[in-house]
Parts: C-alpha cells; structure tokens; sequence
C-alpha cells in the first residue's frame, strides 16, 4: 500500500497497514493496491492468494482491463458499489465493496462556528472530476448576495497533469500554469471574480489537522462529477458534525442521504473524451443552478445544520478503519480456507 499524509491513497494504506498488523497473520495472502490499470502496484510482492483493492472513475476504459484482471486475481475488492458494479460489468465476478474508513480520533463533533459568518467549506484535490469550478461559480453569486458569506477551501492538489484538467470547465474561466500549478487554486479563485476577502485558501496540511479547518465552518459543498470511493475528505468533514451539499451518485451513494446532507438530485450524463480522443467514462455533471438553491435553503435554515450534522457524524460511525480491516482479514481467511480445501482434496 502507498503512504502519506496528504493524499487519499496514502491515508488509507497507512491505516489498512495499521489496522490489519493487530489481526492475526494470515500465510500466502496479500492485499494490493491495484494501478489504473488493474495491475498491482507492487509486483514483486505477489504471493500465493492475492486480494486487489480498487479505485477508479473511468468507467469506459476501465473495461479494457477487467476480464484480464478476472483471470490475474483471487478477489477484488472495489472502493464503493459504484466501481463494483463496473467491474461485474466487465466480468468480474469475484468482487465486492470495502469502504475507506475515518479515524474517530481526529474525527469528531464539533461545535459549529458563530453565526456572525455563514462558511462553506470545500476540500478535495482541485481537478475538473472533483468539481471545484461548480463551487467557484455558485459560491461568487451566493457570496453577491450574502455579505456575511465566506468560503474555506482545501484544494491542494500535487499533480499537475490533473489540475489541467479544469480547462474542461463550462463554469469558469481557467488558465493553465504547468509550472506555478500549486498556486493555481487561488489564482483562478481571483481571476473568475470572487471577493478574495472572504476566501480562505488553506494550505496543504497532513491529514490529522484538518479537524481544525472543519470546525471553522458551517456547512460542506461536494459536488462532485465522479468518486470512485466515499469521498475521504467529505466523510472526515460529516464526522465532525457537518452536514454537507453533495452529488449522490458513484461514489456518494453509499454515504449520502438526506438525513445527514442535502442530496443532489438533477445531473446531466457527461461523456468524458470523444471528439478524436478515446472515450473513458461517463460522470454525472450536477445542476448549478440547484446547488445555488442548497446553498439558499441552508442559509435560511441554518437552524437545521445542528440536527443534520448530528445525523451525518452518527452516520460516520460506521466507517472505520479497523472495521474496513476486518473485512479485508475475513476475507484473506475465506480464500485461504477455500484454498487450503482444494488442496486437501487434490491431495
């Protein structure tokens, strides 16, 4: 498993690491994770029994990869019933979902910020999928209306090939700057109007410490086109007792309800690629219009957001990493058992 502090692959892998080191061993399994193209990333570390685990949000291309990918692993565990389902499209039949977990340690309820601000928080690698262009042009027409309106946002994203992605933006305007590209957040923040007053740019900080930019917010925007899994950043946000603006499909659909969020309902079928390029997925764009009217409804009812938060960190405590462990090491014991069958009766 990678590792890391500030991206998503990292945080889970130091974790599952973690978690699964308490649980008894279990010889000749091993759990990967799986490239973009169902490989493990790790090839060297092939063993006996191999479990993959999965992310991904190109739908079409995918499909390459999958029947190849059936026949190279003993199971695959997909990161939502969103990528399950791809993969038994494309005749995976040995599949199932695995949630990413958060840590209750740093991820908590907490009190909800003066109402001398309404602030919407934001988070997520700034890329095109991630939807942060929806933000950007429903969030400079609510800041219009509303003075007391702030935005925080944590956009750091360290590839530079995935922030180009914005430019396919219909919502804003975007410049590329493939060597500045850290700063680009802010900058297309500045050049697209908002009131950079009233944005907090926050840096790039290890995962544990973003409780403290939470708390200082009222409610979440997760717009989001695609997710592969259930959105770490969105779920650590509702545990600490957030309720959250967010799509409800791919990804989201296994987290998001009204109880705890105020669910997107209308979307437009986006197919991304296509005109002399491959086709690779096909992502539901969200209404800006109808996050505008989110937005609206919670500043008017902020009375709300206590009790939504409530339910949204109840929610949380349902994932964690140690369950997600768990899952994976009961997992590792079934095959191992199933295999250890096959070869008595070969025997």
């Amino acid at each position: 498993m990678p590792s890391g502090s500030t991206h998503g692959w990292g945080v889970a892998g130091e974790y599952l690491e973690r978690e699964i080191a308490k649980l008894p061993p279990i010889e000749g399994v091993t759990l990967h994770c799986m490239t973009s193209t169902l490989a493990p990333r790790n090839r060297e570390a092939w063993n006996r029994i191999n479990i993959g685990y999965c992310f991904f949000e190109n739908s079409v291309e995918i499909l390459n990869y999958t029947r190849q990918a059936a026949r190279t692993w003993d199971f695959i565990v997909a990161g939502s019933k969103w990528c399950e389902y791809q993969l038994r499209i494309g005749g995976v039949q040995n599949t199932c979902t695995i949630l990413q977990g958060i840590d209750p340690e740093n991820f908590y309820p907490a009190p909800l910020p003066p109402d001398d601000r309404f602030v919407v928080f934001s988070g997520g690698k700034f890329e095109f999928r991630k939807s942060q262009d929806i933000v950007i042009a429903a969030m400079k027409v609510f800041m219009e209306r509303h003075r007391d309106a702030w935005l925080s946002c944590s956009w750091g994203n360290q590839w530079p090939f995935s922030v180009a992605t914005m430019a396919s933006s219909p919502f804003i305007s975007y410049r590329d700057d493939p060597e500045n590209f850290l700063n680009t957040p802010e900058r297309t923040i500045i050049e697209n109007g908002m009131d950079r007053s009233r944005v907090m740019v926050n840096p790039l900080i290890p995962n544990p410490e973003m409780r403290r930019i939470f708390a200082g917010t009222h409610l979440g925007l997760f717009p989001n086109r695609c997710e592969g899994g259930n959105n770490m950043v969105m779920c650590e946000y509702m545990a600490c007792g957030r309720a959250v603006i967010a799509s409800n499909t791919s990804g989201h659909a296994d987290v998001i309800d009204d109880q705890g969020a105020y669910p997107l309902f209308s979307y437009r079928p986006m197919v991304v690629g296509g005109g002399g390029a491959p086709v690779t997925s096909v992502w539901e764009e969200p209404s800006l219009e109808e996050v505008l009217v989110g937005l609206e409804w919670a500043y008017a009812h902020r009375d709300e957001l206590p009790v939504k938060g409530a339910a949204a960190a109840q929610a949380m405590q349902k994932l964690s990493w140690s369950s997600a462990a768990r899952q994976f090491h009961y997992l590792a014991a079934k095959l191992a058992n199933q295999a250890e069958i096959a070869r008595l009766r070969g025997a």
